[in-house]
């Protein structure tokens, strides 16, 4: 038994479309938290990336020429677009939904759609599980985003476009046809021009239409099979899934490569590089929220040569100093003839830390040490190693700002 309640008009609604509102606006807000309030431009090589709310209401829109679009605004605040900040909040999005379910499928740049049907039972309804995620978004990103609930794909998407900027709107499944019907066609994503032009001469104008248009008359006009497609998709019948994106390669494992041939095979002085390595991996896996279950160590000498040891770990770990310990472990058990060029601190069969679960801090698992990125620090009374390939680590981690949240949640039945 779950301890969740059961919300009887919530039944069946298993897919969210959640989308950030005005991206690259909120993104310069956030940057300029002064110009709250006021309509704001985000500048992109003379076009118009993105629009505040207020600068909307002057009937500005993503993609207008800058120069009328501040004809129509003309006390706008003009900013110059952040397309890393845009990004880095995309794959925020991303990682607050994978931290719900696995079943995420990015949808433009900064929306998905989520199939939560697996996630109830831990986490509660649709409803409350969309309050989660706005919430870790504002907190985490500054940023909010509308929602839409529904019982397929294309009745989330549009429930999101009609809950508004910072909205949540769920359609109950009794609700679809009525709810749908009153859009046009052009609200499909999938109705381009031409189509549009053809389906308005044959009378169909709204997705209610459509719906109800006969067999015949689709038959005649062009490509009736994708009309007959789009008709289904008026009666909300979609039976197109929520398509996870692939992990890349770089998923299955973290490594820190290391050169350490100024150290001179000094044990002492590899072991200090090693601790370093080992930390940056728990870094990485922090930011990544994951932990691994084993741990390997390759040393590369200057005869071509090359020693790898390594072992499995009784339980999940992510943290820098349990690392540096089985490595540090690892590096005893191995000998070698000429000098070590480099070393590989490498953490494999990677899973999700579960949500929930507070993954370790950087304090609490680096302590003072190097970037990431940069020459190897050698300890003092050792040559610089300033002629060795800075350190690489694979992947990247992601940086993460907590902000406070004041996020409220409007939630519609319409049935």
């Amino acid at each position: 038994m779950s301890g969740h309640p059961t919300v009887p008009a919530e039944d069946g609604c298993h897919v969210l479309h959640v989308e950030v509102d005005a991206p690259a606006a909120q993104v310069a807000l956030a940057r300029r938290p002064e110009l709250a309030g006021l309509p704001v431009l985000v500048d992109d090589a003379g076009r118009v990336r993105d629009a505040s709310a207020r600068a909307r209401a002057f009937g500005v829109r993503a993609g207008d020429d800058l120069a009328a679009a501040l004809a129509r605004c003309p006390h706008a605040v003009v900013v110059a677009a952040d397309p890393a900040g845009e990004d880095a909040v995309r794959a925020g999005l991303l990682a607050v939904l994978e931290d719900v379910t696995a079943l995420v499928e990015p949808a433009g740049h900064a929306g998905a759609y989520v199939d939560v049907g697996g996630a109830r039972r831990r986490l509660g309804p649709p409803t409350a599980i969309a309050w989660g995620v706005r919430e870790r978004l504002r907190e985490q990103h500054g940023v909010t985003c509308s929602v839409g609930i529904g019982a397929t794909k294309v009745v989330a998407r549009l429930a999101g476009r009609a809950a508004g900027p910072d909205g949540v709107l769920l359609v109950p499944q009794g609700a679809t046809a009525r709810f749908l019907g009153e859009h046009p066609v052009a609200a499909l994503a999938e109705v381009d021009g031409p189509l549009e032009a053809a389906l308005a001469a044959a009378g169909i104008r709204r997705l209610g239409e459509l719906a109800d248009a006969s067999a015949v008359l689709l038959r005649g006009l062009d490509r009736p099979a994708t009309v007959h497609w789009l008709r289904d998709l008026a009666r909300g019948r979609d039976v197109r899934p929520v398509v996870p994106r692939p992990r890349p390669a770089a998923d299955r494992v973290v490594r820190v490569d290391v050169p350490c041939a100024a150290a001179g095979g000094r044990r002492d002085v590899l072991d200090e590089l090693l601790r370093e390595a080992a930390h940056a991996c728990g870094r990485a896996l922090a930011a990544r929220r994951q932990a691994g279950r084993t741990v390997a160590l390759t040393v590369r000498t200057a005869d071509g040569a090359e020693h790898t040891r390594s072992c499995a770990l009784t339980t999940p770990s992510g943290h820098g100093r349990e690392l540096h310990l089985v490595a540090r472990d690892l590096l005893a058990g191995l000998t070698w003839v000429a000098v070590p060029e480099a070393l590989t601190v490498a953490v494999g069969r990677l899973q999700d830390v579960p949500a929930g679960v507070r993954p370790p801090a950087a304090g609490e698992q680096t302590g003072a040490v190097p970037p990431l990125a940069g020459p190897v620090a050698v300890p003092a009374g050792t040559a610089a190693g300033a002629d060795g390939p800075p350190w690489r680590v694979s992947p990247d981690p992601v940086a993460r700002v907590a902000q406070r949240s004041t996020s409220t949640i409007v939630t519609a039945d319409i049935s």
